[in-house]
């Protein structure tokens, strides 16, 4: 009787292992669902840093264009013909939408 007592029923054991089992069974779902969500958080991360990267080559600046103008200005010699428009006129009638 006494050594019952000490090491306890099959049954216990067996139950305690069994709920251990359903312990880490569903600590292993959790775990799946917090990667997937962290995976979906990446993907999205990603995808709003490529459209924010498409929306930039997108955009062209004014300045960059002006620079362009007076450096070709300069390279052909300073000397523009009567067809050529004025850099301050270039870009005045655009209308831009985004």
């Amino acid at each position: 009787m006494r050594t019952e007592s000490i090491q306890g029923s099959p049954i216990v054991a067996a139950s305690a292992a069994t709920a251990a089992f359903q312990v880490a069974v569903v600590q292993q779902k959790q775990f799946e669902e917090t990667l997937e969500r962290v995976n979906e958080k990446q993907d999205q991360a990603v995808r709003e840093t490529i459209r924010k990267a498409e929306r930039n080559e997108d955009v062209v600046d004014v300045k960059d264009i002006d620079k362009v103008l007076e450096s070709n200005k300069a390279e052909s010699g300073g000397g523009g013909t009567s067809d050529t428009p004025k850099a301050d006129t270039v870009g005045s009638n655009v209308n831009v939408s985004i």
